[in-house]
């Protein structure tokens, strides 16, 4: 028997990827195919293995996650929590693990301020975040430009316009 069909792509990639999803919001959002898809998208090319949780909140718990732990009294789009952020990982160093929240409220605004569909704008999101759980960041310029740079490309391959061009929405 071929290796191709005992062991199919994928089989593979749920061994390699591995994405908790809780909705616990009370919009009407993407499927979770779809979100597995998108931060797949995003770390396939750098990690062996991750392990993601990834959770839906309404604006009142999101708005909580983001006081108590960035200290901003507001619900914000997306929050990362990476596992080993600021401390050694005494896993594997080709392996990503890290939570997600996402308030789709908060999404909803903003595609619509920004003329993007609410799939464009998660699938966005659900990137720009994941690539935080893997380092990236924006506050310095240089970061900033290079993250921007790799969230454009992903978010081509992946089908959909330059997240950070509103006039091609």
């Amino acid at each position: 028997m071929k290796r191709a069909k005992k062991y199919p792509f994928l089989t593979l990639q749920r061994r390699r990827f591995r994405l908790g999803f809780e909705n616990a919001s009370s919009l009407d959002v993407p499927a979770e195919r779809d979100f597995y898809r998108w931060a797949w998208a995003a770390l396939k090319n750098e990690y062996r293995r991750a392990d993601i949780g990834l959770v839906l909140l309404d604006e009142e718990e999101a708005r909580a996650y983001n006081r108590d732990y960035r200290g901003k009294d507001y619900a914000t789009n997306v929050l990362s929590f990476a596992l080993n952020e600021g401390e050694d990982f005494a896993g594997s160093s080709d392996t990503l693990c890290g939570d997600l929240i996402i308030c789709p409220q908060v999404v909803q605004k903003e595609a619509a301020e920004q003329g993007k569909t609410p799939e464009q704008h998660f699938a966005h999101l659900t990137m720009h975040g994941t690539l935080h759980l893997m380092g990236y960041d924006h506050i310095e310029d240089d970061e900033a430009e290079a993250m921007e740079a790799l969230e454009i490309r992903l978010m081509q391959q992946a089908g959909f316009p330059n997240p950070y061009r509103q006039d091609e929405y």
